[in-house]
């Protein structure tokens, strides 16, 4: 009997549509019949992909901002709207599973889980929020600005995985995170296809800037270039103004960005957490950017640090930081290579889903 799996993915920013769709792409693999409900970002990304039988929107839930920043004070004065928008999309999933009756549900930061549950369709879950949790917790120097974040928001995440889900798989690239206790399910980084390691000994000549897709994406302007270094901006416009120099270019937004990172010596990323598991399978040396005032954006960008394989720089200090950065390459290469294999986290994940869905109970 073929195995019907149905991924519910919110599409805010692009991080939880592409480790779902490496999932996908391992379950394909074994000829499992996908469909996809997403909103946003997300909609844009699968769009027209050959591994998904249907594509459904959902109405997008989203922080609440000022001024272009992540607030929390505005995101708690919107719960009515939220509320609202969930009950919505709860009538819309409910018309989906009973047309397509999948034997398993995967869930990436969509929280109404009652109609599957009302169905006994078993639902899994994709969400580190233990990974926060324990950063949080484990680096002292962490700044006062995330914590309402932290408290109002990862937290309560953590909670709500802790007893809702029929099974959580929670990736890290940290060889050294506790393992987690159940519902929750350690699996290693979770990478696309085509997002492997390559060698390289090329002189540090190119420089990937990689920032967010979503509402807090930042706006990137570089005010030189550098002779001998080409530095690629992905995601952005040109500013208004620019026109291309030798050695500075920039692109729009990319659904597939591993040609653009294949022989980057050095990307510039924001904190999300499937971004950075790209690169770090790629071995690429990072300067993370977290969000202001996100919790976890900055624990993944710590996390990087602690394990020498790159650093934490903020959002005003971007252009400053890049060139002795570059200086610093050799060592960022050395502390990946002391790193132990990490396993493939993707491939992990399907092999839980795939029993979940055959009706093991693992």
């Amino acid at each position: 009997m073929t195995t019907r799996a149905l991924f519910l993915i919110n599409g805010l920013g692009l991080g939880n549509s592409t480790r779902c769709h490496a999932i996908i792409q391992r379950l394909r693999q074994h000829d499992v019949d996908i469909g996809v409900v997403t909103s946003g970002n997300g909609l844009w990304y699968f769009d027209g992909r050959s591994e998904i039988g249907s594509l459904l929107e959902l109405h997008a839930l989203r922080y609440g901002q000022i001024d272009g920043q992540l607030s929390i004070l505005r995101t708690l004065t919107n719960t009515g709207r939220y509320l609202s928008i969930m009950r919505r999309n709860a009538e819309l999933v409910a018309a989906v599973l009973d047309r397509v009756r999948p034997n398993v549900v995967v869930t990436d930061s969509v929280y109404n889980l009652a109609p599957m549950q009302r169905r006994c369709i078993p639902v899994i879950a994709l969400n580190n929020a233990d990974v926060v949790r324990h950063g949080f917790r484990a680096f002292t120097d962490r700044p006062r600005s995330i914590y309402p974040q932290f408290y109002a928001i990862e937290l309560m995440d953590y909670w709500f995985h802790r007893f809702r889900p029929d099974r959580v798989i929670s990736p890290s690239i940290d060889p050294h995170t506790p393992s987690p206790s159940f519902p929750f399910q350690r699996v290693g980084p979770i990478v696309r296809i085509g997002y492997e390691s390559k060698e390289t000994s090329s002189p540090t000549r190119k420089v990937v800037i990689m920032l967010s897709g979503s509402v807090f994406g930042m706006p990137v302007t570089l005010t030189r270039s550098r002779p001998g270094v080409r530095i690629d901006v992905v995601g952005r416009p040109p500013p208004d103004g620019w026109s291309n120099t030798d050695g500075l270019y920039y692109h729009g937004r990319v659904r597939d960005t591993a040609p653009i990172l294949a022989d980057a010596d050095l990307v510039v990323v924001n904190g999300g957490f499937s971004a950075v598991s790209e690169l770090f399978w790629m071995k690429k040396p990072m300067l993370v950017v977290p969000v202001p005032n996100h919790a976890e954006q900055w624990i993944n960008a710590r996390t990087v640090k602690k394990m020498g394989v790159g650093d934490l720089i903020s959002e005003k200090n971007i252009e400053a930081a890049i060139w002795p950065a570059l200086e610093r390459i050799s060592s960022f290469r050395a502390a990946y290579d002391n790193l132990p294999p990490s396993p493939d986290g993707a491939q992990q994940a399907s092999e839980v889903i795939l029993k979940v869905g055959a009706g093991s109970n693992l």
